[in-house]
């Protein structure tokens, strides 16, 4: 009887155990469901449908993998983001440019790139002159999907409410993909590949200097600070993403971000590289005319490592 009894009381145990097992698994399975749905809105909400809109914008791949954002500038220049490009400078016969459509794996033109220029001061432990131009290897015919923008050519207080800002969705990360009881499905993944824009907050030029002396970079006026992009990785950037305001090419977004940006008092704000600084427009001057740009001596702080 007392043997009979026990087994009755495994049983039971295991029961319950097992219970709370599918219990624990079905929440889980909400959650998942619940946190992917909330990214799968994020993307539909962002997600642009007509590339008309922002004829400007290019999708930077080696082969068929994405880099970063970019901005046509002219019929056979695109300007993005240095540091993604840095390591495969020497291999840029893997490169391609896709111009004139919100799929950056499929539809509109896809480029080969002929050479690349990396901003000669550029330096990956700080956000300025994180710029680089790719020579594409035939002119761009204009079009209502892929044209060059306009370019800022003076620097000018920043007075505007917002900036719109574009680029993929593997940069609008989404925040809890890396967790256990996440499975982003296919179908998210594919929106994922559709071109995101967003309309993003400017922060005032002593906020935004006060900024790079508090990461311990020097302070420069060639920058602009955007706030944090709702919902995103507070660890990753939009590199090479166009700033436009008014139709007008202010910059494009540098990939760098502080050691710290993942910790609980935010992400900080993303950097621009203006192109009206006198260091860029000069050079982007220069290289898009095949001109010589002369270098200037510029001291750094030996002890930036951020």
């Amino acid at each position: 009887m007392i043997g009979h009894y026990k087994s009755a009381n495994v049983l039971l145990i295991l029961f319950l155990h097992v219970s709370h097992v599918a219990q624990v698994a079905q929440v889980r399975a909400q959650s998942a469901l619940s946190d992917e749905d909330a990214y799968a809105a994020l993307l539909d909400r962002n997600t642009v449908t007509d590339k008309k809109h922002y004829p400007y914008v290019a999708a930077v791949l080696k082969m068929t993998s994405y880099l970063s954002a970019g901005a046509m500038i002219k019929d056979n220049w695109i300007l993005t983001a240095a540091d993604g490009l840095y390591l495969v400078r020497d291999s840029v016969r893997l490169l391609r440019v896709r111009l004139g459509s919100v799929n950056y794996k499929k539809g509109g033109t896809l480029v080969p790139v002929k050479y690349l220029r990396i901003h000669p001061y550029f330096d990956d432990r700080r956000p300025e002159y994180d710029t680089a131009l790719l020579r594409l290897s035939v002119p761009t015919r204009p079009s209502p999907t892929a044209r060059p923008v306009r370019l800022q050519r003076k620097l000018r207080p920043v007075t505007a409410a917002h900036f719109t800002v574009t680029a993929w969705a593997p940069h609008y990360a989404n925040p809890k993909a890396n967790s256990d009881n996440v499975h982003e499905s296919l179908e998210t993944i594919r929106r994922a590949r559709n071109l995101q824009v967003q309309q993003v907050h400017p922060r005032s030029a002593a906020d935004c200097q006060r900024e790079q002396q508090e990461l311990g970079l020097n302070a420069s006026a060639g920058l602009l600070c955007l706030d944090p992009l709702a919902d995103s990785d507070p660890c990753r950037r939009d590199a090479g993403a166009p700033v436009v305001l008014r139709g007008v090419l202010w910059g494009v977004v540098s990939s760098w971000r502080a050691a710290g940006c993942g910790a609980d008092d935010g992400s900080g704000a993303s950097f621009v590289n203006l192109v009206a600084a006198p260091d860029i427009s000069a050079w982007l001057d220069a290289v898009t005319r095949d001109f010589h740009w002369k270098l200037r001596e510029i001291n750094f702080d030996d002890d930036n490592f951020i």
